[in-house]
């Protein structure tokens, strides 16, 4: 078949995304012309990338102007409609949707075979009304026009060339859609034409939903009919839905698609630490064989327990080679201990004094592990306010997820450039008992703000307030210097309260900062995995939460009558009904908008 696709490609980023490389890859052997149109600058490196790889015959680079439509026609022309009249179907696609998630040759090959269809698309939306402008303006049902293909009797039609010479270039992307997009299906129906797409959502039930745009919200139902594209808007709209973790899930048993091209678009263009992405984000470890000179390693070790030095470095020698070692401490009379051990390894010793635990003795050598391509970060832990089991059981996680694979972990950031950190999964007693809870969460959530504004991170990237973080517990973690060089440069010394050390202190606020630091920086991160646990682990942990709390937070309906008031005591009957009115307030639909889709 005789087929051409006009591909519209936009990022924000001025990158080609994995995930465009891919959808080319996998629609090129359907096409016998491709035409790569660019609405944002593609470098000479990724355009040769392209062109080697065979995945476009025709590059052009325009202004950001007009959208996609604006594109569209800029290739009309460019190619001539005569020309276009040669094709057996002229395909107009943009980049806004991942995939094809599965096998889309055969269902292509089977809308070519089909006479009954003269132009095409994957999903449609049903007539609505909207007033933008303050007018109701009523839109048509319509093809969504992230990918749309005309059989050769439409293109030759004068429909078609008088609406694609018409276009113009708009900059209210609003007036795109309603002048184009939602008006683009009604035009050639009217020429006679007919129209099909692979899922007419136009009689489904759209119950639940923000509005009735299938595409962008309802991914259970595209995997269900086995969509071959989901929108990127999809993963952003559902980002914090129930369902997509599980929606990933059934992509990995049911789907050759590489989750890896969702995750790590998503990373950037949402938010890192999705619950959908965390699985794809556990390092991988291989056996690796890794030179000494491969990466430079340097690492801070913050000592206030002697005991435990001898320990971390002999782990440090045994699991790394070749590395140097700041130490600090908070006496001059542990300095000399310290000293007195003689390793090879450490560089510097400095004496830092008692308060910031290791925090603030890290920010204190900084500088000095700048220049080294990975740093550690690293303490002596013990646990001063637990049974001493419990610090021993994380230090000995801390061992096992990040010195003991030291050599896969150092390999990972010699591959994979994006990542800035390697931090350990939630350490056990944390994952058997239940973690930090929303409740002491929030307390934390001004100071997070104001490191996070303190560090410039504001300029870069919005902090989310979540109700559970992803965190390096302890703060022992790998890392590039440059990726969190802003936060281990500003001053939180007179903000730092001495010990005993409050649970809502600011350095429990830095703690929880550090992943979404090297995010704004334009990283990503990794988790090393300490132990395989189950649901169930998770799920009694939880319930164990609600349990100590003293009071059932998990009826979002109303209030839950069946509490015995006078049991539960004046004062915490009070932190009931506050929690259960906040809970209610936060389970209102926040986008109850007229939503547009691009």
């Amino acid at each position: 078949m005789n087929r051409i696709l006009l591909y519209v490609h936009f990022n924000k980023f001025s990158q080609v995304a994995d995930h465009v490389v891919y959808q080319l890859e996998q629609l090129r052997p359907l096409f016998s012309k491709v035409v790569f149109i660019s609405n944002s600058p593609v470098s000479v490196e990724n355009q040769k990338r392209l062109k080697e790889l065979g995945l476009f015959d025709v590059f052009m680079q325009r202004e950001n102007k007009g959208y996609d439509f604006a594109a569209w026609h800029d290739a009309m022309v460019s190619i001539g409609f005569e020309e276009l009249k040669q094709y057996d179907a002229v395909t107009i696609m943009n980049d806004t949707a991942f995939g094809p998630v599965y096998d889309f040759g055969p269902v292509f090959d089977k809308m070519a075979q089909n006479a009954s269809v003269d132009f095409w698309g994957i999903t449609n939306n049903r007539s609505h009304t909207v007033a933008p402008w303050g007018e109701d303006i009523v839109l048509p049902d319509h093809i969504q026009s992230y990918f749309v293909t005309y059989k050769q009797n439409v293109v030759v039609s004068e429909a078609f060339k008088s609406f694609w010479s018409g276009i113009e270039v708009l900059e209210d992307v609003v007036k795109v859609i309603v002048k184009y997009e939602t008006a683009m299906t009604k035009h050639f129906e009217d020429a006679g034409f007919k129209s099909a797409v692979l899922f007419d959502t136009r009689k489904e039930s759209w119950a639940g939903m923000t509005i009735h745009d299938f595409s962008v919200f309802a991914l259970p139902e595209l995997i269900k009919r086995e969509i071959p594209f989901l929108k990127i808007k999809a993963f952003s709209f559902g980002a914090k839905a129930i369902q997509t973790p599980v929606v990933i899930d059934m992509l990995r048993r049911n789907s050759d698609y590489p989750i890896k091209l969702i995750v790590d678009h998503m990373t950037f263009v949402d938010y890192p630490d999705r619950e959908y992405m965390l699985d794809e984000k556990i390092l991988q470890m291989k056996e690796v064989t890794r030179t000494e000179k491969t990466v430079r390693v340097g690492i801070h070790l913050h000592v206030f327990y002697v005991d435990l030095l001898a320990e971390f470095l002999a782990n440090f020698d045994q699991y790394i080679g070749d590395y140097d070692v700041f130490v600090t401490t908070d006496t001059e009379a542990k300095k000399e201990a310290i000293q007195k051990v003689g390793h090879p390894h450490v560089k510097e010793i400095v004496v830092a004094g008692n308060k910031g635990r290791d925090v603030l003795p890290w920010m204190m050598v900084h500088d000095k592990l700048a220049d080294y391509d990975v740093a550690g970060h690293f303490h002596t832990k013990k646990s001063a306010v637990n049974e001493w089991i419990v610090g021993e059981s994380w230090r000995q996680d801390i061992i096992d997820s990040l010195v003991k694979p030291a050599k896969q972990i150092l390999a990972e950031f010699d591959e994979t450039k994006s990542v800035g950190l390697v931090i350990a999964d939630v350490p056990s007693f944390f994952n058997h008992w239940y973690g930090p809870s929303y409740i002491n969460e929030h307390k934390l959530w001004k100071k997070m703000l104001k490191i996070w504004q303190v560090a410039g991170l504001d300029k870069k990237k919005a902090l989310e307030e979540k109700d559970t973080y992803t965190m390096s517990y302890g703060t022992m973690l790998w890392y590039r210097p440059d990726a969190i060089s802003d936060l281990l440069t500003i001053d939180i010394s007179e903000e730092t309260p001495n010990e005993p050390l409050p649970y809502d202190s600011i350095l429990h606020a830095f703690e929880r900062i550090i992943v979404y630091a090297a995010w704004a920086n334009g990283y990503d991160f990794r988790i090393s995995k300490i132990h395989q646990s189950n649901g169930f682990v998770a799920n009694s942990a939880a319930n164990r939460l609600l349990r100590d709390q003293g009071y059932e937070i998990t009826n979002y309906e109303g209030l839950n009558t069946s509490i015995n008031w006078e049991q539960l005591g004046a004062k915490r009957a009070l932190k009931y009904l506050v929690k259960k009115s906040l809970l209610i307030a936060l389970s209102i639909p926040k986008r109850i908008v007229h939503f547009f889709r691009k």
